[in-house]
């Protein structure tokens, strides 16, 4: 199902400090797109106004042509989904209770827990290589696991949206492939829009659609990363001296930081 998600004039912000402002962004319908940039540039907090979890200060966030704050929670819980940056785990609960709440939002007065929901939770356990980990408490789990296990049971909520902030974190370099590979396929399978804040660039190139890169709550460049990642955005965005080549599997842009060390030894192989 077709969804339009964007902000317009959108500024958003914490006490007195404003993190995000005055942006417009229209999120590309059945694509991922990834929010790159250095930290506290506003990325996970443009991903939480997006995601109706903080109320702009200016503009709005407008999902199918309403405006996030005038629908109900359940309503946005039907079609958006969002793993936070660090969620937390009530005491005590096992890992199938956990991803199991991922369903509640297609629960009602008239709609009890289904078949369909036990497929769901499978699914999502058996996708994110957790359904062995079922009856485990949360705190026993490493960071890794928990994460998988989070990542879960945002897959189980099954909406045509969704976030993702930092995924990554704590996931081995394996298990973090093995995640994007996984949300890859999700949105390949079933057109689902995927919005996802990387640190990791050569990933969000490797892995992105359509990249958005942030600099102090702005929008510097959006695109396909093959045509906005350059060595003048990295290094306007992150402040690092690096040469942008071709990946050599994926062909999309790969960067290369040059470092002090080395820039240092290209300078006196030239001399020589």
């Amino acid at each position: 199902m077709k969804h339009d998600l964007r902000a317009k004039n959108l500024t958003l912000g914490y006490s007195e400090i404003d993190i995000v402002r005055d942006l417009d962004v229209a999120i590309p319908d059945g694509r991922i797109t990834v929010i790159v940039g250095a930290n506290a540039c506003g990325k996970s907090t443009l991903l939480r106004g997006l995601a109706r979890l903080l109320r702009p200060r200016t503009g709005q966030v407008i999902l199918d042509g309403k405006s996030v704050h005038d629908l109900r929670s359940i309503d946005v819980a039907k079609v958006l989904g969002l793993l936070p940056q660090s969620p937390v785990a009530p005491d005590g609960i096992t890992v199938g209770d956990l991803v199991g709440r991922g369903r509640y939002p297609h629960q009602g007065w008239f709609r009890q827990w289904s078949a369909e929901d036990d497929r769901a939770v499978a699914g999502a356990l058996e996708a994110t290589g957790t359904a062995d980990l079922v009856d485990r408490n949360i705190a026993e789990l490493s960071g890794g696991q928990r994460q998988r296990v989070w990542v879960a049971m945002a897959l189980a909520q099954d909406t045509d949206l969704l976030l993702l902030d930092e995924p990554t974190t704590f996931l081995d370099i394996n298990h973090q492939v093995e995640l994007l590979d996984l949300l890859t396929d999700l949105n390949r399978e079933s057109g689902k829009t995927i919005i996802i804040v990387l640190h990791d660039l050569n990933l969000a190139c490797r892995y992105a659609d359509h990249i958005i890169a942030m600099k102090q709550g702005t929008i510097l460049a959006e695109g396909p990363p093959v045509e906005v990642i350059d060595s003048a955005v990295v290094t306007e965005v992150f402040g690092l001296a690096c040469e942008v080549v071709p990946d050599p599997i994926s062909g999309t842009p790969m960067i290369v930081p040059r470092g002090r060390h080395h820039a240092a030894r290209e300078q006196v192989a030239a001399v020589s």
